[in-house]
């Protein structure tokens, strides 16, 4: 669609972040040192993850927690996050002569000036996730100073320190490595898995469907294709002294000499980060995890900040000739890796598109009901190029009270929220909160924040297609004391809970009817109180109670004399 349009656009050459006010560069800045040993990363910016692109560097640890955490420039601490997720404990200092902010994640403990006023409103607001901000002057912190010591905690793979440098005007994540380039060696070049070609209005090597080579002999061999293709590849970074694959920061695919596709990953936009799953071949990371980087560019081009390219980024193979095509990966320190290839224009015929359903335009609002009264409102703009749309259903299985819907293909990257609603077969419970969408691709049903409609109808906000349907959650969370024989002397309490099915909406701890701030553990379901004597007065008895409450309203209650 519009192709003439985009054409032009396309053809223009993509300028750099533009900003109100430019942060300091990185020899302007020269920022500290988060930490006081050897740097090693075990990530690095721009990695293409899960529905989002890695915002700073992770820092190893040594494997170890409690290192001290020190802050890179003058500033003030301008906001706390904590959370059982995400960064887990997260300092962030603004920066005002620098123009930047640095993040700080997964730290295990803050500093008493810093810790201090975060539990004070923690326990104001008797919640133990918490995020919020402070005033310039309220916490002042210097270049050098200790503010905080790592952890492994929220989703942390295991223990490091993650750091961002984002620009205070945009609140775009900044590549920090221009800042630390110099403390850390790097003598690999990226590393290539494999290469493959995707048809789009084509066919390659006879079929209608990608060729994957994956490896050195298949990747000497030449593709054959006919139509409009695009190339696609699977590399990872690499780093002295670690065995750690990091993101490809510079790609570039040549055709006959000619720049078809450049990508730089140097920043970040918080509000499009979800747009990493454009890079890359979408149903390949759905079906396999498999993450192939494609030069193809979508028709809303939501990431034409970081890419510049001639038209949509694929070829038209009309002729039978030799192709001669060039991967370049680059990483920050200059290593380089070049991956030639050949495609062979072989004529063929073209079979016609398949698929039944409704055309979607990418940046108009559309409802689209079923004959059976499942519905969808896809906002516009929630999609990134135009597609073909249907909702199917099929009959309920053991334990579901509507019909199975598959919304959409599960291989169509999603921008933003659609709003579903699934009309139920029976209505069979008075307390509807035990209702709960769910989406059943997977080998678990994965519960949907959703809410039931007078009339017999389930309806949610979701961001991804697949199939979805509503089964009955009335199963309380599991609570389980850990060592309760051991909470007095060591003078910790910890208890484990789950959920099976909607999962945990809230949880509440006290002790002799006083509100105790539960810190909660999101990778282990862990909960533990270390006990406060500024807060928890001494006693012989001590009465605990903790109540837990799910998504669909099912409450356990655990008491304990210790």
């Amino acid at each position: 669609m519009n192709r003439i349009l985009r054409a032009v656009a396309a053809s223009m050459v993509v300028t750099a972040l533009l900003t109100n006010a430019q942060p300091k560069s990185p020899s302007e800045a020269n920022l500290r040192v988060p930490l006081d040993i050897p740097l090693t990363l075990s990530g690095n910016f721009g990695e293409l993850r899960t529905n989002h692109f890695h915002s700073g560097l992770d820092f190893k640890t040594q494997g170890r927690t409690g290192l001290p955490i020190y802050c890179v420039a003058d500033g003030y601490v301008s906001r706390i996050v904590v959370s059982p997720w995400g960064f887990g404990r997260a300092i962030y200092v603004t920066h005002p002569e620098l123009g930047l902010v640095t993040v700080y994640g997964h730290l295990q403990s803050f500093i008493d000036k810093i810790d201090k006023p975060v539990r004070d409103r923690q326990y104001e607001a008797e919640s133990f996730r918490i995020d919020t901000e402070f005033a310039p002057g309220e916490i002042e912190v210097k270049r050098g100073e200790l503010i905080a010591h790592s952890g492994n905690a929220g989703s942390s793979g295991g223990p490091h320190l993650h750091m961002d440098v984002r620009d205070a005007s945009t609140e775009y994540a900044l590549d920090p490595m221009p800042y630390y380039r110099r403390y850390l060696k790097d003598e690999i070049a990226p590393e290539v898995r494999g290469i493959a070609l995707y048809p789009r209005e084509g066919v390659v090597d006879g079929k209608a469907r990608p060729s994957y080579h994956i490896t050195k002999v298949d990747m000497a061999k030449p593709f054959t294709a006919w139509g409009r293709v695009s190339p696609a590849i699977k590399a990872y970074d690499k780093m002295t002294g670690t065995t750690n694959i990091y993101g490809i920061k510079y790609m570039t695919l040549l055709v006959d000499g000619d720049t078809l596709y450049h990508r730089v990953i140097d920043h970040s936009d918080f509000n499009r980060t979800r747009a990493v799953n454009t890079l890359v071949e979408f149903g390949d990371v759905v079906d396999s995890n498999s993450w192939y980087m494609t030069t193809y560019i979508p028709e809303s081009q939501p990431l034409s900040d970081i890419i510049s390219a001639k038209g949509d980024g694929t070829i038209d193979i009309d002729t039978e000739r030799d192709y001669k095509l060039k991967f370049i990966l680059r990483d920050d320190h200059g290593n380089k890796t070049v991956v030639p290839f050949t495609i062979k224009g072989k004529r063929s015929e073209i079979p016609a598109p398949v698929g039944d359903g409704e055309l979607i335009i990418y940046d108009r609002q559309y409802t689209v009901t079923n004959d059976n009264g499942a519905s969808i409102t896809i906002p516009a703009g929630a999609l990134y190029e135009d597609c073909i749309f249907s909702i199917t259903d099929s009959q309920p299985l053991t334990g579901e009270i509507s019909r199975r819907y598959k919304i959409g293909d599960k291989h169509v990257p999603v921008a933003s929220d659609l709003t579903i609603t699934l009309p139920l077969e029976s209505d069979p419970i008075v307390d509807k909160q035990k209702y709960t969408l769910v989406r059943v691709d997977g080998k678990t049903p994965s519960a949907v924040n959703s809410t039931y409609k007078i009339g017999g109808e389930m309806t949610a906000k979701v961001n991804r297609f697949g199939t979805y349907t509503v089964m009955i959650d009335s199963v309380p969370p599991t609570v389980s004391p850990v060592n309760i024989d051991k909470w007095r002397t060591q003078g910790r309490v910890t208890v484990k809970i789950s959920d099976k099915l909607s999962g945990i909406a809230e949880y509440r701890g006290e002790i002799n009817g006083k509100w105790i701030m539960l810190e909660l553990d999101g990778k282990t379901g862990t909960l533990s109180y270390k006990f406060d004597p500024a807060r928890l007065p001494k006693a012989n008895r001590y009465q605990f109670k903790l109540t837990v409450t799910d998504q669909a309203g099912n409450i356990s209650v655990l008491e304990r004399i210790f």
